[in-house]
């Protein structure tokens, strides 16, 4: 989460310049795409972490000779952990309210983490990060399309990421030893996380156990 934040940093750097921090504006916008991608790969990894054995019985069930730890595609991660929690993307939070028992509530927060729109990002970014193909005419022409509209989509997005998991919780299950990782059950753990003020580079992460 740490590199997380940093990204974001990295972004809004960029985008508060009053030149192109590269000298060159679309070199600028390549390198925040970069950025994002990266940011939806660091949440698919990091997902795994809060159902890992689950994650690791689902990928030995779906194939014998498969090794979790080598899985390098965040789309197929993501839609993998789709398959075994409810809770598989962090959850947006919103303020924090004390109940009378002694207990908190967290209102919901500004954005809700959709998988498809995760994806998109991903994807749209990974256009932008290659080089076009100058005899293929679409491909030429379709960059045309996308550069000039590149600045405010990534403004967009950014602030999509950032609602979605500046303050957030991801939620572990349970896994009893010998059930099915499609079997659900109730949530065990719950890691809440807070980027805090954006001029600096920590992160305040709070382990709740689940009763």
């Amino acid at each position: 989460m740490i590199e997380v934040k940093q990204r974001f940093r990295s972004i809004d750097r960029i985008l508060g310049a009053k030149k192109p921090r590269t000298l060159n504006a679309e070199f600028d916008d390549e390198f925040m795409w970069l950025q994002l991608r990266q940011i939806v790969e660091l949440v698919a990894y990091s997902a795994i972490a809060a159902d890992e054995e689950r994650y690791a019985a689902l990928r030995q069930k779906q194939n014998k000779n498969a090794d979790y730890r080598v899985d390098g595609k965040p789309a197929k991660v993501l839609k993998h952990l789709s398959q075994i929690s409810p809770h598989f993307l962090p959850k947006s939070l919103g303020f924090m309210l004390s109940q009378a028992d002694g207990t908190k509530h967290f209102e919901s927060g500004p954005e809700d983490a959709v998988l498809e729109r995760l994806l998109d990002i991903h994807d749209t970014a990974g256009q932008h990060l290659h080089a076009i193909n100058p005899f293929n005419e679409k491909n030429v022409k379709d960059l045309k399309i996308r550069r000039p509209a590149a600045r405010m989509r990534i403004e967009k997005e950014t602030r999509y990421l950032k609602g979605v998991l500046w303050d957030h919780v991801k939620i572990g299950l349970k896994f009893p030893l010998g059930s099915s990782p499609s079997e659900l059950e109730s949530p065990e753990q719950a890691w809440i996380v807070k980027f805090g003020d954006p001029e600096t580079e920590g992160v305040q992460m709070i382990l709740a156990q689940g009763i």
